[in-house]
């Protein structure tokens, strides 16, 4: 194990790994790499699925209608693409599936690919209907007169944590950027707690927004948020390892909980 490197062992998690299909793409669309995830999801080999265009995984007629080229000019425009849609496995059925493609950046900040990742949503669905219901107890915030700034550069994830800790019954403000995240703390002294995503375009990503954030507000809380690819950035330095951390999907009952720990700890 002595000559097994960090970059050995996240490359076996992610080739074995079969909850999510990790797809790696040239800047062209061509495909690079295939876990197992894809294996399971889309029944091609890796020898069969790399080298093609990640295009021929969409449904004629969403070949059509440019949906594969419109998401990846999302993909660099925004910094992400995300959408639920239908995917073409090797038998020619359809799939259901929750994509989100991210551009790959080189350290001079040229494009050179994008990270694909996939899950099934009825997959999802099956094991939200499989999990014990009855025992859950309700979720009531301890804080419920904290306030908390929210900042996702994707609208629809963006709006939804906005609702789920509305409904919880904090006060709650939100931004879809780093820089209008500062803005916001500029106007506002009663923000008692940041809830960003790490990765957002632009140089105010996570870490650096919240670097910022708590120099302008000594004693800020704050919680990370992100999906499971982004989160492995975590073991790479992007993050400290002793920050909190909120992996993405999360349930609101997971969301309510880690709130009131952060809340709850010592500044």
């Amino acid at each position: 194990m002595a000559d097994v490197n960090e970059r050995d062992l996240v490359q076996w998690f992610v080739e074995d790994l079969t909850d999510y299909a990790i797809i790696v793409l040239d800047f062209s669309g061509k495909i690079l790499s295939w876990n197992a995830g894809a294996r399971l999801l889309l029944g091609y080999s890796a020898g069969e699925a790399v080298g093609r265009s990640f295009s021929e995984l969409y449904p004629k007629v969403a070949l059509v209608n440019s949906e594969a080229n419109a998401s990846i000019r999302d993909a660099v425009q925004w910094g992400r693409h995300e959408t639920a849609g239908q995917l073409v496995r090797r038998d020619g059925a359809k799939v259901e599936a929750h994509i989100v493609l991210r551009p790959l950046l080189d350290a001079s900040k040229n494009l050179v690919g994008f990270g694909l990742i996939a899950h099934e949503v009825a997959r999802s669905k099956r094991a939200a209907v499989a999990a014990p219901q009855a025992a859950a107890p309700k979720v009531v915030p301890l804080r419920g007169n904290a306030r908390i700034l929210v900042v996702d550069d994707n609208r629809g994830v963006l709006e939804e944590a906005v609702e789920q800790l509305a409904s919880l019954g904090y006060g709650v403000v939100s931004a879809s950027s780093g820089a209008e995240a500062l803005a916001l703390l500029e106007r506002d002294d009663d923000v008692d707690l940041l809830f960003t995503d790490v990765i957002m375009p632009g140089e105010l990503a996570g870490r650096a927004l919240a670097a910022k954030a708590m120099e302008m507000r000594p004693g800020l809380k704050v919680l990370f948020a992100s999906g499971y690819f982004e989160g492995a950035l975590v073991g790479k330095g992007q993050l400290e390892t002793d920050v909190q951390f909120l992996a993405k999907p999360y349930r609101k009952k997971e969301l309510a909980e880690k709130i009131e720990k952060v809340l709850s700890t010592a500044s």
